[in-house]
């Protein structure tokens, strides 16, 4: 199928957005969208980056450039694709809007000198011996703009309105003032903005004076960072623990008796809907079966230390399978015994089961596993596996991060998931 670009003008404000529309792409093409105009502008299409699921992709710019031709292009695995150009025109020569563009003022630019400034984030440190630094090299951060924007009349109320919201702001220029960027996404900065009226006498021009760092376009779905301790703590303390293994997304490293291993994608705990688990499908009735890791672990994440004996081990796991059928957990030790835990009747939903054990004399390692006892087993009864954690002591850790963590070296080596 032949890749397309079109753009056409909306009505649904002022200035009008744009719908663009990549037609054409097969599945796992990489795509970009940008808008672009004759004298090097450009700017990102929200939505405009992605992997193409094979089907037609639309996103709506509300951020263009004004009173010039666009010309909006998209690069599908390295190829350039243009849409015939389009105009979204204005009644003056800039506008500044809220990131929506649900809230949109006229502006006339007071300062066409701009000052900008950008921030160098490496860190230069003076070793004693050495006459030169040593160094911790960065990339430059984004251009702190210096913005001087005047409003009159009924814009004044709205300026405040996008002042007072706090969130980012889109600043949208018609081409050719000097070499002010036409698009530019920012936040207010380390300047407290201030304004003042101009002009003596009854008109009600105001000079609005900001601090703005540009962005780029936001990622609402991506998390950045925890603000304070206080957040994190808050985020730890819900049924979360800190584990060897999370999901099973492969069989690799077990091994099944009396049974064929098998991967299946979707229905694992904990929410039944994109997580894959294991599971064995039983070959011999009245036999007993079982799950085990192939080889021994001799140091699983959450232990902190290598296994060794007399250590007390807490392995967790969520299980279920043919409904009426018995099933535990188990460790194997290196030795080759082999620590049962309470069993459960299957149901066909997944329940937890445990199994806390002290390591023998002699121990260098474990393997978790799971256990079908043989009443009832028929061949073709099915054991699904999945969520296994690995402990030290005689449950699993649950709670904020000092009830977790005694150094900063068990946070950063742990693996985690979060059961629900």
């Amino acid at each position: 199928m032949t890749v397309t670009l079109t753009a056409t003008l909306l009505t649904a404000s002022n200035p009008q957005p744009v719908q663009v529309v990549l037609n054409g792409t097969t599945a796992g093409q990489s795509y970009v969208i940008t808008g672009t105009t004759a004298d090097g502008s450009s700017w990102a299409i929200p939505g405009g980056t992605g992997t193409s699921a094979g089907v037609q992709v639309v996103v709506t710019d509300n951020r263009s450039a004004l009173n010039v031709a666009i010309t909006y292009q998209a690069v599908v695995d390295g190829v350039t694709y243009t849409a015939t150009p389009v105009t979204v025109t204005w009644a003056g020569v800039g506008v500044l809007q809220t990131l929506d563009g649900q809230t949109i003022v006229n502006i006339q630019v007071a300062s066409l000198t701009e000052p900008r400034k950008r921030k160098i984030r490496g860190t230069i440190f003076e070793v004693a011996g050495r006459s030169a630094p040593a160094a911790r090299l960065d990339v430059l951060g984004t251009a702190e703009y210096t913005w001087m924007l005047d409003t009159a009349s009924t814009d004044t109320p709205i300026m405040e309105a996008i002042l007072e919201s706090g969130g980012p702001v889109v600043r949208r220029l018609t081409p050719g003032m000097r070499d002010l960027k036409t698009v530019v996404l920012g936040v207010f900065s380390t300047t407290d903005p201030v304004d003042e009226l101009v002009t003596q006498g009854i008109d009600t021009w105001r000079r609005w004076t900001m601090t703005v760092r540009e962005i780029n376009d936001p990622q609402p779905s991506t998390a950045v960072s925890a603000y304070v301790w206080d957040d994190f703590d808050t985020a730890m303390n819900k049924p979360r623990v800190w584990s060897y293994h999370s999901t099973l997304a492969s069989i690799t490293g077990l091994t099944g008796t009396n049974g064929t291993l098998s991967v299946q994608s979707t229905g694992g705990y904990p929410d039944g809907s994109d997580t894959a688990f294991g599971r064995l499908t039983v070959t011999t009735g009245s036999t007993a079966a079982s799950v085990f890791e192939t080889a021994y672990t001799a140091a699983a994440t959450t232990l902190g230390t290598p296994v060794v004996p007399a250590m007390v081990v807490t392995v967790t796991m969520r299980v279920k399978g043919t409904a009426g059928r018995t099933l535990n957990a188990a460790i194997k030790w290196s030795g080759g015994t082999i620590s049962s835990g309470t069993t459960v009747t299957a149901t066909g939903a997944w329940q937890q089961v445990s199994v806390t054990a002290t390591a023998p004399a002699g121990t260098t390692g474990l393997a978790y596993g799971v256990q079908l006892a043989s009443t009832g087993v028929l061949s073709g009864d099915l054991v699904d596996f999945d969520a296994v954690t690995i402990s030290q002591g005689t449950g699993v850790p649950v709670g904020a991060f000092d009830d977790l963590f005694s150094t900063w070296d068990q946070f950063d080596t742990a693996d985690w998931a979060q059961f629900f």
